[in-house]
């Protein structure tokens, strides 16, 4: 589907009918014509239902083939089994555009309905919201396609967020708390179970808008993973920050998914290496849809990860350090010359230290507050400010509030606050701060969390972007389909990754030969495509120093072999030198259903087998990455050369893992490949892959 979809008779349609539109108002069939009155749509309007002749001053037509004009968008609201027979009337009309709210499809276990639709759609030429949704709402143009009672107050002044849902009533219940909590949104738009359009569509229409200043989705799941990663990179471009609540992550979550909207989700492993790698900022629930969407919707943007934290409570202000350190952001002790800024405004029992205490003595002088605001705002060390102000009231808590709105008007730091008081108190200065377009908070957590989506955002925008090429014929169709290690590694040494010296050989005179040329000690291993684990199976032989020791390791593997599985296809025994040097890694590829090639490093044995000491990324990555990735790694300091020992050829590492990322890419047949072990040795020296294993996909 193509990235550019000419959205805009959706968006701003001139004609709307609403099928199956009813005389009750608040009926979910008769919201629609309520809110385009409300909202004073200055287009046409057609209700469509048999049953009345006009609706509230419109005039009503029987069915779609009747209407006077070809809408640019028919709203459908009738039960399931009627919907194809609408959109054969709309096929007619050369309607480009249906929103769909019935429900009773996929969801419903009845894919036979659903894929009607879609084929009467496709064949018609409409574009399909829906089905199982709420409609979307463009608040620039005031066009309301939607039956959601978030939407029956007056209507909404637009913002710069952009909301994008699956989920019709989280999307717009979700909506409805930002809105109370003083969020102003721009769009926002649900599109159900996603038979045509879905929120990739609508990303890359929205963020057209350069009025857009923050776009969230919440999504149960892509069909396309590279058109979502297309989406986040033009909305980086853009300078738009990309927020997802992921869901389906848990094994029960993923099958309500599934009965939900028959989304395809994706592993929660492989979701937050691609957030993480593609700067895209995970979110988990309301709350931080509603802080997200206070912080970016000021154009204020930190330039650093320095935070300042002004407070009227000592321990509020540790706790806000604690919490800003456990989200990754810093708090710097403040420059001498700051702290001098700072003294003559807070008791000598405060602190200007960094967080600064102001003490709640500072509202005993005017100049205090707005003192300790400027100081630090002119420090240089100091790229955002959070204030705590506890139970301040009366004159004092009016006089801050004026104090913190001016500093917010004139400086370019982002600004946000926290107000620990209950609303009989502090009512007024709150409605003034939200006003005001002050970040505002009543839990330190999420002012945290905040400031940390503000620090991590400019650490986005400051890595620079590095277009990876691949380029190769694919090796893998030259290779058998079932594969063996011997095969693995031709893969992999065609490719210039360093694997063990090694001979297949057909005969115990072969072997003994082998063993002759490539120098004791060796390893026997069976070669079998039916026996992959060849440990579990006895198939292994290491550390062989002799001739006798082959002759007798020969036999006894080759009996194992069959004892494991009787009808193994023996390919022959390989051969391969003995390496007891390095360090034990592991490198491999996972081709993720929704987002493709996936590589994966880590430490080998316990580390990865019990402890899942790995990093990922999305496939290709340049060496730079693959360096960031090994550095992730619990077991880091071990190639580092911690406690003395030698340090490991960690290059030559990121090397390799760079390397079989491209592999990855350019094999479209392969669906796994696990190196392990690979051994990493001393610094200078390489790395050398002892096993391999290959899985590739099976010809059609």
């Amino acid at each position: 589907m193509s990235l550019n979809v000419g959205l805009d008779r959706l968006f701003k349609p001139r004609n709307i009918a609403i099928v199956g539109a009813s005389s009750n108002l608040d009926s979910i069939s008769g919201r629609p014509l309520k809110l385009l009155m409300r909202y004073k749509y200055k287009g046409g309007i057609f209700p469509v239902n048999p049953k009345y002749d006009s609706l509230h001053g419109f005039t009503c037509y029987p069915d779609v083939r009747s209407l006077p004009v070809s809408p640019d968008v028919v709203i459908v609201g009738v039960r399931a089994s009627l919907v194809p027979g609408i959109l054969e009337q709309c096929a007619e009309k050369k309607v480009p555009f249906a929103v769909i709210f019935s429900s009773g499809f996929a969801e419903a276990d009845d894919p036979y309905l659903q894929e009607r639709i879609v084929s009467i759609a496709k064949e018609g030429g409409i574009r399909l919201v829906g089905p199982n949704c709420q409609g979307l709402v463009n608040f620039v143009d005031g066009i309301p396609l939607s039956f959601s009672a978030s939407l029956d107050d007056e209507p909404l002044e637009p913002g710069n967020i952009a909301y994008i849902s699956q989920s019709g009533a989280f999307g717009f219940a979700s909506f409805a708390l930002s809105v109370d909590s003083g969020v102003k949104f721009r769009y926002v738009v649900t599109t159900g179970n996603q038979v045509d359009l879905d929120a990739v569509d609508f990303g890359q229409y929205i963020i057209q808008d350069e009025e857009v200043k923050l776009l969230i989705l919440y999504l149960e799941g892509l069909q396309d993973g590279p058109r979502f990663l297309e989406l986040v990179k033009r909305a980086r471009e853009k300078e738009i920050p990309v927020a997802v609540l992921k869901v389906g992550k848990s094994d029960v979550a993923k099958e309500a998914a599934k009965s939900h909207t028959a989304a395809l989700t994706g592993d929660k492993v492989v979701w937050d290496a691609v957030f993480k790698q593609y700067g895209v900022i995970g979110i988990s629930d309301v709350e931080d849809i509603i802080d997200l969407g206070h912080v970016f919707s000021s154009p204020k943007r930190a330039k650093g990860k320095n935070v300042a934290i002004l407070t009227t409570s000592g321990g509020a202000g540790i706790i806000m350090t604690d919490l800003l350190d456990e989200y990754g952001l810093k708090v710097p002790i403040l420059k001498p010359e700051t702290q001098e800024k700072i003294k003559p405004y807070i008791p000598s029992f405060g602190s200007s230290l960094n967080p600064v205490d102001m003490t709640a003595q500072v509202i005993n002088d005017p100049k205090g507050f707005p003192g300790c605001l400027d100081a630090v705002l002119e420090c240089s060390d100091i790229d955002m400010v959070t204030v705590i102000i506890s139970m301040i009231t009366g004159e004092s808590g009016r006089q801050m509030t004026k104090d913190l709105i001016a500093a917010n008007d004139r400086t370019y730091k982002p600004i946000n606050c926290s107000w620990l008081i209950d609303r009989k108190h502090g009512e007024e200065f709150l409605q003034q701060l939200k006003a005001a377009g002050v970040p505002l908070f009543q839990s330190l957590r999420r002012s945290a969390f905040a400031l940390s989506a503000l620090g991590k955002w400019n650490e986005i925008l400051s890595k620079s972007t590095v277009e990876i090429t691949v380029k190769g014929e694919p090796y893998l169709p030259k290779l058998p389909l079932m594969m063996t290690e011997y095969d693995a590694k031709r893969l992999l040494e065609h490719w210039g990754v360093p694997v063990t010296r090694e001979r297949l050989c057909l005969s115990l005179e072969e072997v003994l030969s082998a063993s002759e040329e490539i120098g004791y000690p060796v390893v026997l291993k069976v070669m079998s495509p039916d026996i992959l684990h060849k440990t579990e199976a006895g198939v292994i032989a290491l550390g062989l120093s002799s001739e006798e020791q082959i002759r007798n390791a020969y036999g006894r593997i080759l009996e194992n072999a069959n004892k494991y599985r009787p009808d193994a296809r023996i390919q022959g025994v390989l051969v391969q030198e003995m390496v007891d040097d390095g360090l034990e890694c592991m490198v491999g590829i996972k081709r993720d259903p929704i987002f493709g090639p996936i590589v994966v490093v880590g430490l080998g044995g316990i580390y990865v087998e019990v402890l899942g000491d790995v990093s990922l990324r999305h496939a290709p990555i340049d060496e730079t990455t693959a360096y960031e990735m090994i550095r992730e790694l619990k077991g880091f300091p071990l190639l580092a050369g911690a406690r003395g020992r030698k340090k490991k050829d960690i290059d030559a590492l990121a090397r390799v893992v760079s390397l079989v990322s491209k592999i990855a890419c350019i094999e479209s047949d392969l669906l796994e490949l696990d190196a392990n072990p690979i051994f990493v040795l001393d610094e200078n020296k390489g790395v050398i892959v002892a096993d391999a294993l290959v899985l590739r996909k099976a010809k059609e």
